[in-house]
């Protein structure tokens, strides 16, 4: 990937994590800022809180994100499915 100038695994499990957590931790705050107001649908931040778990999700789990990157720092995969 690198050489068609792609970003590699790691870089792009990197930036949706830093991204997912940055969204979590935001509307997280703000949230509790508006109080009870932050979950009326009266206002956009509801929607907003929705869209960033859900695009969190969508997008590939937080832990796994951080296996991606782990591997990508060891130079190796790892079983995810190992018990």
């Amino acid at each position: 990937n690198a050489a068609s100038g792609l970003p590699s695994v790691g870089e792009s499990s990197i930036a949706k994590c830093y991204a997912n957590e940055t969204v979590r931790n935001v509307t997280g705050k703000a949230l509790q800022l508006m109080g009870g107001y932050g979950y009326s649908k009266s206002y956009p931040l509801e929607q907003k809180m929705r869209d960033g778990w859900g695009w969190g999700i969508a997008g590939g789990a937080i832990d796994i994100q951080k296996v991606n990157i782990a591997a990508a720092l060891a130079g190796r995969r790892f079983n995810q499915r190992a018990t």
